[in-house]
């Protein structure tokens, strides 16, 4: 792959600018994103409703669940979409294939993230989110540059040089608020369409309608309800491939601070420009 067969523009772009070329990209590969989405988010989503069904008190659970399809999408998009950004049209089965091929490297580093992430999450110590400015990148090193499992954690370490771990902390801030907003919006419009067009009330009007405590109705609904529980993840679901294309290319953004790519790039065209002016 290389830089100047890139088929999006090589430029330094800020948080809003890798999310507005997330949804141009989304749109215009919509079947393969499409189809990966599926793979995911449906397992995803029929074995929460079926865990929920059988049992009770899976809200841990189903977001363990969440977590590793995610992790599962994340490696799937990053070894099909990558290449294609570069020029290398890529199908969805050779992302399978390419993910296959680096499967237990792939568990083995997702692990560790998962459980660093847990671990600073529940203990309030440092917030996970820390970790994953760090490592939120992994997918990329492992799949996209095919690097070695014990250079991974260099080359993360390289990308968070220069300026770029804030840089990734500050972006990770403003997608993460920018899923959960969108997540609740499309939860809430779950929620009354399922109230007022087909008379199942899925959330607030149970919670607030009934007569015991509105604390202890939310917790018994999220974390009992197979319906809740499954209209939660399909609402992280849905916008979450436009949100995990943002980060890759704010991975890409990444590269291009530290690699200078843009310059590269001007470079040749201006020695391309006066080698036509010396003929």
């Amino acid at each position: 792959m290389k830089v100047e067969e890139c088929i999006v523009t090589v430029e330094r772009r800020s948080t809003g600018g890798c999310l507005d070329l997330a949804f141009v990209f989304a749109r215009e590969f919509c079947g393969p994103l499409f189809r990966l989405w599926l793979i995911c988010a449906v397992p995803s989503c029929v074995l929460v409703w079926l865990l929920a069904s059988v049992s009770a008190g899976v809200l841990l659970w189903s977001a363990v669940i969440f977590l590793f399809f995610s992790s599962v999408f994340s490696s799937l998009l990053v070894a099909c979409m990558g290449p294609q950004v570069f020029g290398v049209p890529i199908s969805v089965k050779a992302s399978l294939k390419a993910w296959r091929s680096r499967f237990w490297a792939w568990l083995l580093l997702s692990f560790v993230m998962r459980f660093m992430q847990a671990v600073t999450g529940f203990c309030f110590i440092v917030p996970s989110i820390f970790v994953t400015a760090y490592a939120g990148h992994m997918s990329e090193v492992l799949l996209l540059e095919q690097s070695p499992v014990n250079s991974v954690t260099k080359r993360l370490s390289w990308l968070a040089g220069g300026g770029g771990y804030a840089r990734n902390l500050g972006r990770l801030l403003a997608l993460t608020l920018f899923w959960a907003v969108l997540s609740f919006g499309l939860f809430l419009i779950m929620d009354f369409l399922g109230t007022t067009l087909f008379n199942v009330p899925l959330f607030f009007k149970i919670a607030f309608g009934s007569s015991r405590s509105p604390g202890d109705v939310f917790f018994q609904l999220l974390n009992d309800d197979p319906k809740v529980l499954t209209a939660i993840q399909v609402s992280l679901w849905l916008p979450y491939p436009v949100i995990r294309l943002a980060w890759f290319f704010c991975y890409l953004d990444q590269r291009t601070r530290n690699e200078c790519w843009d310059l590269q790039l001007q470079f040749r065209a201006e020695a391309a420009r006066l080698e036509e002016m010396a003929v």
